[in-house]
């Protein structure tokens, strides 16, 4: 039977299966239910996508029937066995240039995801651990966040230049607060935690502690900021080549679009579906992709976490972590800041 305890709740008793109380836990019934022992379909499916996409970009040069950069074919030519998705205006095969246009911006947001990951995590890193960087490092990312983005990395891309390293060292170095400031809150959030005080107790050092418990849980959220930033430099990537800020003779899908719309009697022909569509589905199809990666590994079952305290208390925090607001946060404790 079950035993009633001070609270006035009913418990199991103590010899019963310490796994009961988790097992017939409400919350954890339902997310049993919508996740079956898997992550969502939709997370799969993103993932099949992208990896579409990356043996596209990979194997480009050998998958594209024609050169991209140069005429093949006749004019404005339909889709048809020659040509599948058609030819431009001035006879480039579309498919070709579809396929090298993969191999561009998956290259460009792969770079952005890595500069920008690794730059928000050791900020985010020293802000939490350092009270004496964070005033100014969470100061400068408070800065960055006001500016207009877009309008930020026209004139930068502007005055250094239209080149594809201009853009991705101008996407990378540019893109790190708000995750910076995430990482931050984990550090904050984690070092409450009471494993983490008993292990300082104990006389753990705080290098000690940053490597067994901080770091763990800091890397463990990186996979949802990579796929974020892919998403992100993909879009910011084709509106820059878009409004002509990409370098001459690469092509990407926003340059495709550029040329595409350079044409003013565009949709009073009918050869807009062949010229706009290919490179707008494809930059839809890639983004939708990342949202659903990026929301199954939000939304991972709670019942498959493992690992030591800090890992599992990451995975948490990864799925619903707000961004930190200024001044102390509740529950930080102040007096044992690292220095």
């Amino acid at each position: 039977m079950a035993e009633r305890t001070d609270r006035h709740h009913w418990a199991p008793p103590l010899h019963a299966d310490p796994d009961h109380r988790k097992q017939s836990h409400p919350a954890r019934h339902n997310a049993a239910r919508r996740f079956p022992g898997t992550r969502p379909r939709l997370f799969w499916f993103g993932c099949g996508l992208l990896a579409f996409a990356g043996v596209m970009a990979l194997f480009g040069p050998w998958l594209a029937p024609y050169d991209p950069t140069l005429p093949v074919g006749p004019p404005l030519q339909p889709p048809g066995a020659g040509h599948p998705l058609g030819t431009n205006d001035i006879g480039q095969d579309v498919l070709s240039q579809l396929i090298a246009g993969t191999r561009t911006s998956l290259v460009v947001a792969l770079a952005v995801a890595a500069i920008s990951a690794a730059l928000s995590w050791l900020v985010g890193l020293a802000a939490g651990l350092s009270r004496r960087l964070e005033a100014p490092l969470i100061g400068l990312a408070d800065l960055l966040l006001a500016l207009p983005s877009i309008p930020l990395y026209l004139l930068i891309v502007t005055l250094v230049g239209p080149s594809q390293t201009n853009l991705i060292l101008t996407l990378g170095l540019l893109s790190w607060p708000a995750f910076a400031r995430v990482v931050r809150s984990v550090v904050i959030r984690i070092r409450a935690e009471p494993y983490v005080e008993a292990a300082r107790g104990l006389g753990g050092s705080s290098v000690h502690v940053a490597r067994r418990h901080l770091l763990p849980a800091t890397l463990d959220i990186l996979p949802t900021k990579v796929i974020l930033t892919v998403r992100f430099a993909i879009f910011a990537e084709a509106t820059l080549a878009f409004l002509g800020l990409a370098q001459s003779g690469t092509v990407s899908w926003g340059s495709m679009l550029s040329w595409a719309f350079s044409d003013p009697l565009l949709f009073a022909r009918p050869v807009w579906p062949w010229l706009v569509l290919p490179p707008a589905v494809a930059i839809a199809t890639v983004i939708l992709a990342t949202t659903w990666v990026t929301t199954g590994l939000q939304h991972a079952p709670a019942t498959h976490a493992s690992g030591t305290p800090a890992e599992t208390a990451g995975r948490h925090l990864a799925r619903a972590a707000p961004l930190p607001a200024e001044g102390p946060q509740r529950g930080e404790p102040l007096a044992g800041r690292f220095s």
